[in-house]
């Protein structure tokens, strides 16, 4: 091929396709098709009326060119409209949606037509990112069109993409009320599962040697984990058409020797198959059903955990002046995490940062009234009332606004015990479980809900479920367990886990790990404990203790709790001496 035929040269690109084709295909073929051809007479037509050329249609895909910029959004928002429209009498399942990415950028044209360039490869991840029935631009499109087109853009931050070297600009459209397809108007909120988030695909578990009568295992392990993964809010599970656009891989082997079968998950990037982690797990074969749900939470927790070591190390590279909505909430979570008083401030003036940008998401808000929340939890509310309000009426707009969320329901459980409603409060840890069965973190908070409930022995249950389920499980979860175990009157089992506790303690539960010891005869250890506390925290007191335990009175025995801070030596009221501190 000749130079002369090539022509480099900046176009507004279109790439479209089917969300869920392969799913339609499988349930009505013929069906799927006829959708199919109607939706590309739409897209033909529109793209044809605003000056673009249809570069290609195979399977289930529409890729066109425009001369410019505007002319590619005006398609792609009549098109949107239109198909809305037919598939308004359409049955949910039957409803065919397309994504449609734009980007406009250099190409290289051949003499036939075709074009080829990094132009292209980025309107196609672009189209990964839209939802159905929605369109994702590029920063170039949204600066080329601003003003121009009736509609608005949403700004979803960088996002690194598949084999393209730098992370692309990436811009939600967002059509005006009279003209709002698939996609939400300005007045509408975006849900916390609207949020932008890591896609990841699960590829087929496959055995190593022969698994003989076992060979139906792999298909039904890899089918678990894929449902198990759904129901967490933190990533999104992509399979089909949609894999092809996935931020990560998730995949395993299996081998099975007599009654014993190893698992072997690991995640990968998709972008080079950059290995993030891999473990392996040995277990009996006896109940096949059990053994799914466990490795399907255990993978859930690994899982998680690299994904957001993956999300922490990308946002400490960035400036702080080039944040995004999401890039707040999340730096508000690394704040949260060091749970000290001072990373609290932090992380709430993140969050508002984030609520500034963007007023409409609500993970942003959730967020917030996290935060509140354990502001409140841990007495460091610089004004109880006022914060106890502000707290409450954001959980309430969440549970209103996204009552599907069970991290919403986790919160709501939180924040109810606090006010001493304990019957809401246990009601919404049911929920939440009932929304995510796999998620540790819901079943400690099931587990204080319980506690508070009287239910200490289930409480313990269910601690040790989540430690089950979570085998890096965060500091908290142990140290609910010497709680809760403590609650319940086992002081011996309460100081075998307290032993076993690592990192720094909740503020809360110095009291009790303090409480532990002494009645347990520790006394040196606990009179040392002390002494470190109140370097720390010069106002602990047993009154303090008092305050802060208030809602569990008349549920569990915090009478003997503070019997044994004070015979252990903590001072009566703030500024107190400690008779027994070293």
């Amino acid at each position: 091929m000749s130079g002369s035929e090539l022509k480099q040269r900046l176009a507004a690109i279109l790439a479209a396709d089917v969300a869920g084709y392969s799913r339609m295909m499988a349930a009505d073929d013929r069906a799927t098709v006829t959708a199919l051809d109607a939706s590309r007479a739409v897209f033909r037509a529109q793209i044809e009326t605003n000056q673009g050329r249809v570069i290609d249609m195979a399977g289930d895909s529409v890729m066109a060119v425009f001369e410019t910029a505007t002319g590619a959004v005006l398609a792609a928002l009549a098109i949107q409209t239109e198909l809305k429209a037919r598939i308004a009498d359409v049955s949910e399942d039957r409803r065919m949606r397309f994504r449609i990415g734009i980007h406009l950028g250099d190409v290289i044209e051949k003499a036939d037509g075709t074009i080829y360039g990094d132009g292209v490869n980025i309107a196609a991840r672009l189209e990964g990112l839209a939802e159905p029935g929605g369109i994702a631009v590029s920063g170039s499109i949204r600066t080329a069109v601003k003003g121009r087109v009736d509609a608005t853009f949403e700004d979803r931050g960088e996002q690194k993409v598949k084999n393209i070297a730098e992370p692309v600009q990436s811009f939600r459209v967002r059509f005006h009320p009279e003209d709002a397809g698939a996609i939400p108007s300005s007045s509408t909120p975006v849900a916390a599962s609207e949020a932008i988030v890591p896609t990841v695909v699960v590829l087929p578990f496959r055995f190593i040697g022969n698994a003989g009568e076992h060979e139906h295992i792999a298909g039904a392990l890899t089918e678990s984990i894929g449902s198990a993964l759904a129901h967490f809010r933190d990533y999104k599970i992509v399979e089909g058409a949609d894999a092809h656009h996935a931020t990560y891989a998730l995949s395993g082997t299996l081998q099975v020797a007599g009654s014993r079968i190893r698992i072997g998950p690991q995640l990968s990037t998709t972008d080079g198959g950059r290995k993030l982690w891999s473990v392996k797990f040995d277990r009996e074969l006896a109940d096949v059903f059990e053994l799914q749900d466990e490795i399907s939470a255990i993978v859930a927790a690994y899982l998680g955990e690299a994904i957001w070591q993956e999300t922490a190390r990308a946002l400490a590279r960035k400036n702080k002046n080039d944040f995004t909505a999401m890039d707040w909430c999340y730096d508000a979570m690394e704040h949260i995490h060091r749970l000290t008083k001072e990373d609290f401030l932090e992380a709430k003036k993140a969050q508002e940062n984030a609520i500034r940008m963007g007023p409409e998401l609500l993970f942003a808000r959730y967020g917030l009234a996290f935060v509140l929340m354990m502001e409140l939890a841990f007495g460091w509310a610089s004004d109880v009332d006022s914060q106890r309000a502000d707290a409450l009426a954001l959980t309430e707009e969440l549970l209103r606004k996204d009552p599907a969320n069970a991290n919403t329901h986790r919160l709501a459980s939180r924040l109810y015990a606090l006010l001493d409603r304990h019957s809401e409060s246990l009601a919404h840890s049911e929920r939440a479980l009932a929304l995510n069965p796999y998620d540790g973190d819901l079943m400690v908070t099931h587990a204080m809900a319980l506690n508070l409930a009287g239910r200490c022995d289930e409480a313990i249950g269910w601690v040790e479920k989540a430690l089950r389920y979570n085998p890096q499980p965060p500091a908290y979860y142990r140290q609910q367990l010497m709680a809760v175990q403590f609650w319940a009157g086992d002081h011996v089992s309460a100081l075998e886990s307290l032993r076993r506790v690592e990192g720094a303690l909740l503020p809360t539960l110095h009291y009790v790990a303090i409480a532990v010891l002494q009645i347990n005869g520790a006394h040196e250890e606990a009179g040392s404990r002390i002494k470190a506390l109140l370097e720390t925290q010069p106002d602990s007191c047993v009154e303090r203790a008092k305050r802060l335990f208030a809602s569990y009175e008349g549920h569990l025995p915090v009478d003997g709790l503070l019997d044994a801070l004070r015979d252990a030596g903590v001072p009566e009221e703030a500024g107190g001496e400690s008779s027994n501190a070293p």
